[in-house]
């Protein structure tokens, strides 16, 4: 005999795919050129660069790893884009 689906379960599932959508990363590849996130993460970058120079040891390690998270997000826009570009129809 089969079982019902939980109707909290399909709840609940439905209500934690909202956590799934990313409306920034959705935006930034849906447009061509990403240049005013990326001048807004360069900036961020050399403040934080100024940090890991002359900050506290407690503040660069903050502001190494807050570089280390801005690197990998990246990646992951590149790795996203080249995706994007590889799936649209070639001119």
């Amino acid at each position: 005999m089969k079982s019902m689906p939980n109707v909290q379960t399909a709840a609940a599932e439905k209500d934690d795919a909202g956590w799934r959508h990313f409306p920034q990363f959705e935006m930034l590849l849906s447009s061509e050129t990403p240049q005013p996130l990326l001048g807004k993460v360069e900036k961020t970058c050399r403040q934080l660069d100024d940090v890991l120079k002359s900050g506290s040891d407690a503040d660069r390690a903050r502001a190494k790893a807050a570089m280390t998270a801005f690197g990998r997000s990246l990646d992951l826009l590149r790795e996203l884009t080249e995706m994007r570009n590889k799936s649209l129809p070639q001119k």
